[in-house]
């Protein structure tokens, strides 16, 4: 991985981990303030295109969600050009929601753009996949 892959997805787990740690500061640390954001969640609802969208969403989960943890991480894909970054990444979530415990798989993909010669994240998607074999929504 070369040193600006590896720059690019530091910035997209510091996210990651901030998330887990229930960090909205470190979450928001990491969204650009010089472009437009947009951010898609898991649910259809979920479309955020403004740092205060994406900060209140962050808080609505937590309302939700305590214990969050994340597996190691897998399928990773990281594409970097000289302005404009892209990172595909699957891991495994745990966490609890209403006393019960849940685990699943997350997958993001994230666009990073370079501000002040520091990466940022401009744009991203969550999904939860369904089991092999299922074509129902």
């Amino acid at each position: 991985m070369t040193k600006e892959e590896k720059a690019v997805l530091k910035v997209v787990k510091k996210f990651l981990s901030s998330y887990a740690n229930r960090n909205i500061d470190g979450c928001m640390d990491t969204l650009t303030k010089s472009e437009s954001i947009v951010m898609l969640g898991t649910n259809d609802n979920e479309i955020f295109k403004t740092a205060k969208g994406v900060r209140a969403a962050l808080k609505k989960d937590y309302k939700s969600m305590s214990d969050i943890r994340w597996g190691k991480s897998r399928n990773l894909y990281v594409k970097v050009s000289p302005a404009l970054a892209s990172v595909v990444i699957e891991m495994p979530i745990f966490y609890k929601s209403e006393g019960e415990k849940v685990k699943t798989i997350f997958r993001y993909a994230m666009t990073l753009v370079k501000e002040n010669e520091t990466w940022k994240i401009c744009a991203g998607m969550a999904s939860v996949p369904f089991s092999s074999g299922t074509y129902s929504f």
